[in-house]
């Protein structure tokens, strides 16, 4: 049976599944801008690479694989690592996970024990503290600072007790859609190490970085560039909009001061909680996926028209550099699941601000159709501030 702590953690994204499912009835009226699903489509490229992938014929080729993941993989991944973040990782730095729920699973059993703290900013992904409730850790959530929901470095120096094993981030963020610059990331590792002393344990920064791909290539700072004692977590699934083949991983930063020891622990890990490895087909197309990049001048184009035009209409606009999301202040008098019943009864789906443990915003996604996009502004501007 579930316990109650968990159960409390699901129940605001299952009261917005029944909204859901009630406006699914709208059918081709509806305008499906809650969760992150790219209603145009993967491209052509992903799909061959996947066709190849599932065409290879050697022997053993779509058989069982070593937990971490085939080493040849695992070798393509770390190379990518190198060249991206500038650190010197192998293959055994890489533990290929199906998506990166499950390597925040193993992030997280990897980084503490039972009674630990883990530290989560908010507004964060729906389910950091129901993973960290699950592997017996205490989530402690910190705000981060609005209006442009900064992250919050003091804030989340004052919660470090001698409990905490780790900080959990999205960088760039979801829901918000901020990227952190180098100056806050560097402050965040120099306050964990101040105060590392303080900890029963080393804290662990886990770095959530499944958004990097929607963010400037040259100006992204990864926090494993900052801080040593890094996980990295990933997920190929977002930028080739293919969440559901669930392929992702997570990485010990090379300069990690229990490199060799944490590498081996993710992989037991993997065993010990069922986690395994993503698909054979998955890992056979990896390589190839790696190499592909894709244009996102449309993502930019309708980010700037939407922040503009929910702006125009009086909206209070957290205003994103990354991600696929834009963050929206819930006009009064609404109170956040009023407002985004009234809006799917109208035909426009969104997420509310207590799915992401905050109150008082709603997230839109920029993956539906361009239909849908035009579709929903102006019963965005109806429903706005009076």
């Amino acid at each position: 049976m579930i316990p109650a702590e968990l159960s409390a953690l699901l129940e605001p994204l299952e009261r917005f599944e029944t909204i859901r499912y009630r406006a699914a009835r709208l059918g081709d009226r509806l305008a499906d801008l809650a969760y992150a699903n790219p209603y145009e489509g993967i491209q052509e490229p992903v799909r061959a690479a996947l066709r190849r992938a599932l065409e290879d014929d050697r022997p053993l080729a779509l058989q069982y694989s070593p937990f971490g993941g085939q080493t040849l993989v695992r070798r393509a991944v770390a190379d990518a690592l190198v060249a991206s973040h500038g650190l010197d990782f192998t293959f055994r730095d890489v533990i290929l996970t199906p998506g990166a729920m499950s390597a925040l699973h193993l992030a997280l059993r990897t980084a503490g024990e039972p009674g630990d703290e883990v530290i989560v900013p908010v507004p964060c992904w729906l389910d950091y503290p129901l993973y960290a409730r699950f592997v017996g850790l205490e989530p402690v959530l910190v705000p981060l600072k609005p209006p442009a929901f900064d992250l919050d470095v003091a804030t989340v120096q004052d919660a470090i007790s001698d409990r905490t094993c780790a900080v959990l981030i999205s960088h760039p963020a979801n829901p918000t859609g901020r990227s952190y610059d180098g100056g806050v990331l560097g402050a965040l590792a120099e306050a964990l190490s101040r105060t590392e002393g303080t900890s029963r344990r080393g804290i662990t920064l886990i770095a959530d970085e499944a958004h990097r791909d929607f963010t400037d290539r040259g100006r992204y700072r990864s926090g494993s560039a900052f801080f040593d004692r890094t996980l990295i977590v990933y997920s190929f699934g977002k930028y080739h909009f293919m969440q559901g083949q669930r392929i992702g991983y997570v990485a010990v930063s090379p300069r990690h001061p229990e490199r060799e020891a944490a590498s081996e622990e993710l992989v037991r890990w993997a065993r010990v909680t069922g986690v395994a490895t993503p698909t054979a087909v998955m890992q056979r197309a990896l390589p190839e996926l790696l190499a592909l990049r894709h244009d996102q001048s449309w993502l930019l184009e309708w980010r700037r028209r939407l922040c503009d035009e929910l702006s125009s209409a009086g909206y209070a606009v957290v205003e994103p550099d990354a991600t696929m999301f834009i963050y929206v202040a819930t006009p009064p008098p609404y109170d956040d699941l009023d407002f985004v019943t009234q809006l799917a009864e109208k035909g426009v789906l969104v997420l509310p601000a207590p799915v992401f443990h905050h109150q008082g915003y709603f997230r839109l996604s920029l993956t539906g159709s361009e239909q849908m996009l035009t579709r929903a502004t102006p019963i965005l501007t109806e429903l706005g501030p009076q």
